[in-house]
């Protein structure tokens, strides 16, 4: 079937939600209704995307050679990020010193966000797919959903990602709380927020080189085990100032460098285990494993929830703890990978 259909009747569906939120915004005058809406257009906006993951992963592999999926992804990273850089000087302008109040300007920062992933839709539209291969699949969704389990039972390699993964993304226990440590605990003004943004999307922008390299070397474990010392990084530099912070002149620098490590691991995440199980599987269980791996990251949007109960009665210096510990872990789990499919 085609995956670049299937692709945009979802992502149409989850972007139509966003409209709700601008409607709330502009034309309600109950705050508490407008609370409403933007609660429904983003939970029902990430809940349609979620189906265009594997259709637009499945998309790439069909029309991208292996050798340039690298740098597909690299360069959409480091777009993304000049993207955003842009877009947290736009969120200053207008939440800051435009001429609309709440809720009109977040109705307007939803409104331009609408209105440029409809312009990206329609980019799309001219976009050529690769047909698929004729295979018969006689099975029912059901039947295929069934078939995952024995799948990763039958393949040490995924069952060793799928556990590298769960820990890796134990980073998000504490690293949502790092604008609010730096304001709280470091007595950062809250003017540096935007610039804590910043840095992290340089940080992404900056990756995005080396990750494109590596990727069309078929270099995946190096992209896995980079981002995880890079995330490993920022964690020790939290826990350093955490501890030390009143002792350290250069606690700027380092603050920053925080946030620039941490953008950076975390763009090699997405793009070293996709591609990793881009090469690992064939076109029967390939979208099926990529369904797998991109449904783990349902842990990533859990843990800030344990992150914010843990800082309600402990310090930031075990919050950071409980995310430098598991990525120690997964970095000696990545070791015995092997470093590409031939």
């Amino acid at each position: 079937p085609s995956k670049k259909r299937v692709f945009m009747k979802w992502t149409t569906l989850g972007r139509c939600w966003l409209s709700i939120a601008v409607l709330g915004a502009f034309f309600v005058e109950e705050i508490a209704y407008v609370v409403l809406t933007f609660f429904i257009a983003f939970s029902l906006f990430p809940f349609f995307d979620g189906f265009t993951v594997v259709p637009w992963l499945e998309f790439v592999v069909k029309s991208i050679p292996q050798r340039q999926r690298g740098s597909f992804f690299g360069l959409s990273q480091g777009l993304g990020a000049i993207g955003m850089i842009a877009g947290g000087y736009l969120v200053t302008q207008i939440l800051n010193e435009s001429a609309l109040a709440f809720p009109q300007n977040y109705g307007m920062l939803v409104l331009i966000q609408l209105l440029l992933m409809m312009v990206g839709l329609f980019f799309l539209i001219f976009l050529q797919e690769t047909p698929d291969k004729l295979i018969e699949m006689r099975d029912s969704l059901l039947d295929r959903l069934k078939a995952i389990p024995k799948i990763i039972q039958n393949n040490a390699i995924v069952q060793k990602l799928i556990f590298i993964q769960i820990l890796y993304s134990c980073y998000s226990i504490s690293t949502p709380f790092y604008s609010l440590f730096a304001i709280t605990r470091l007595d950062a003004p809250d003017e540096l927020v935007g610039y804590f943004l910043m840095y992290q999307m340089i940080g992404r922008l900056v990756a995005s080189y080396p990750w494109a390299r590596l990727g069309n070397a078929g270099q995946n474990k190096w992209i896995l085990q980079s981002s995880g010392i890079m995330i490993l990084g920022s964690l020790l530099l939290a826990l350093v100032l955490g501890i030390f912070f009143s002792d350290i002149p250069l606690t700027a620098p380092l603050l920053f460098s925080m946030f620039f490590l941490y953008g950076a691991g975390v763009s090699g995440f997405f793009l070293g285990f996709n591609t990793y199980v881009m090469e690992l599987a064939d076109q029967n269980t390939r979208p099926m494993l990529l369904g797998t791996m991109n449904a783990l990251n349902i842990v990533t949007s859990i843990l800030p929830v344990l992150g914010g109960i843990i800082i309600e009665s402990l310090p930031y210096e075990l919050l950071f703890l409980t995310s430098i510990i598991p990525i120690i872990c997964s970095l000696i789990l990545t070791h015995n990978l092997p470093h590409r499919f031939e």
